[in-house]
């Protein structure tokens, strides 16, 4: 009987630990690199004055759960709500300039779920009722940009997830019709993120 427990606690050890493992695996993509100078490339001269990325972790806090994303963000841009990830432009940026950087399950966080759904439902059914400047939809990601018809702003938006993980991540830029002209440097920031935290 003793050996019978025994084994059964063994087989049990090993599920977890198999278990474990694959979740570490599924949070801890590899490190994509963030460059810094292509992005502030992309800034159209007449905004150079006003616009210049510099690499930034933005960390979070959502009760317990504490997670770190690393990107291209403006500087002098300051972090305005650390539960919600928003982060809102100087002057120089524009009054509805801002971004916004998280993650979701799209309700409870399960593996498995279409994430491709998920986020076209939480981020990108809405926007694509503006003017769609571009919509770019590749294995784990899209990125969208649009133009609000009423508040002329535009929004620079990219998803990302990996299959049979419990959540999926994003990265939006609202743009001020000031500095608009800049959205494919904010498309390029968006485009590297690295991710750090709880699960």
């Amino acid at each position: 009987m003793s050996k019978q427990i025994w084994l059964c606690a063994a087989l049990a050890l090993v599920a977890c630990g198999k278990k474990d493992g694959d979740k570490a695996k599924e949070s801890k993509a590899p490190p994509v690199a963030i460059d810094i100078a292509a992005v502030n490339a992309l800034v159209p001269a007449a905004l150079k004055d006003k616009i210049v990325f510099e690499q930034r972790t933005i960390e979070l806090e959502q009760g317990r759960k504490h997670r770190k994303f690393t990107l291209a963000v403006p500087k002098n841009w300051t972090l305005q709500d650390k539960m919600f990830g928003m982060v809102k432009a100087d002057d120089k940026g524009g009054f509805f300039s801002k971004l916004t950087i998280g993650d979701s399950c799209g309700g409870a966080c399960e593996a498995g779920k279409d994430w491709a759904k998920v986020a076209d439902g939480e981020q990108f059914a809405n926007r694509a009722k503006g003017k769609v400047e571009k919509d770019d939809k590749g294995a784990g990601r899209r990125t969208m940009i649009s133009v609000d018809d009423n508040t002329k702003v535009t929004n620079v938006n990219t998803a990302w997830w990996t299959d049979g993980a419990s959540r999926y991540f994003d990265c939006s830029y609202d743009l001020d019709e000031s500095i608009k002209d800049a959205a494919p440097a904010f498309e390029k920031a968006c485009s590297a993120v690295n991710v750090e935290g709880d699960d």
